[in-house]
């Protein structure tokens, strides 16, 4: 049975997971189109046929080393199966992306109704992470559960306006600190104001300038500590937002988050701006960390769970 096995297709397209897909467009019209045009024409499986996949591989931001793991374990199944057709040589590529992407290494996120759990948001800024917040914050209060936000972005006072803005839309609490003011401080008494009103899951913006890297650093390192002395097992979830349009400095990114804090997920934002999805396979693959979210609009509800299949199915299945 084949990786995107029809009745599964089916099923997800029936539970609405359709909706998923609006945030690969330009991928998908991209790399694709690219996968398309370059097996359009094949009258063989043969090493150049490769090498020009791995350029493809490479222009989408899979990045180097990615890529050139794709091709090897393709190229070996290709040997093993004896595989000498375009349909077979697609399902097969799609087969080695899932397996560099690895899905069954990926915990599922667990939050359970009454119990607190927090996820500190973490990123440069503008990589989306304030917006993100908010629609995650939506997208949970969907699924039923309560929620409660913290403002520590405290050295920049639009950051902190605009998540008071959007919890007042929400209709959930906000703790917020003086402009300036320790964002370590803010996460305690954040903390401490959601131990006195129980939320289900908590989430908490940071700062994200990059122009001192120690420094913000070592505060993200303090407010893990401080977060942790406050309620047990916190953070539970530490999140890296990245523009998924800034390719592979969004790896360069990660490297120096990742540093400093114990990352647990990233979130993939402005995912319709790309063209080069690629970068979700090259962040599993080269820091094993897994992708939680994409987001792919203005909208509040633009956002969902990243679904490996779904992606697969827009860069591979059409070609």
């Amino acid at each position: 049975m084949g990786l995107f096995d029809k009745k599964d297709k089916r099923q997800k397209k029936e539970s609405g997971i359709t909706k998923y897909l609006e945030g690969y467009n330009k991928t998908n019209k991209s790399l694709a189109s690219k996968i398309t045009e370059l097996f359009g024409g094949v009258t063989a499986i043969d090493d150049d046929l490769l090498e020009q996949l791995l350029v493809v591989l490479i222009q989408a931001d899979v990045g180097v080393v990615t890529s050139e793991k794709i091709i090897e374990k393709l190229k070996q199944k290709i040997a093993d199966d004896f595989l000498t057709r375009k349909d077979q040589c697609l399902e097969a590529l799609a087969e080695v992306m899932s397996e560099v992407y690895d899905p069954d290494s990926v915990s599922d996120l667990e939050f359970t109704k009454g119990e607190t759990k927090v996820i500190m948001m973490v990123g440069v800024n503008g990589s989306g992470k304030t917006t993100s917040i908010s629609k995650i914050a939506k997208y949970y209060m969907n699924q039923g559960y309560t929620v409660g936000l913290i403002a520590a972005d405290t050295f920049r006072a639009g950051a902190v306006d605009q998540l008071v803005r959007w919890a007042e839309r929400l209709g959930i609490k906000c703790i917020t600190g003086k402009e300036n003011a320790d964002p370590a401080s803010v996460m305690v008494d954040g903390c401490r104001y959601f131990k006195e009103n129980p939320v289900d899951i908590i989430i908490a913006d940071t700062a994200g300038r990059l122009q001192n890297k120690k420094n913000l650093m070592n505060e993200l390192s303090k407010m893990k500590r401080v977060t942790g002395r406050e309620i047990e097992g916190a953070p539970h979830e530490i999140w890296l937002t990245i523009d998924a349009t800034t390719g592979q400095n969004g790896l360069s990114q990660a490297s120096q988050f990742i540093e400093a804090t114990n990352i647990t997920g990233v979130i993939l934002t402005k995912m319709d701006g790309t063209s080069k999805g690629g970068i979700v396979l090259a962040i599993k693959d080269q820091f094993g960390l897994p992708v939680r979210f994409i987001t792919y609009g203005e909208d509040i509800d633009s956002i969902t769970e990243f679904w490996l299949e779904g992606y697969l199915q827009t860069v591979i299945e059409e070609a």
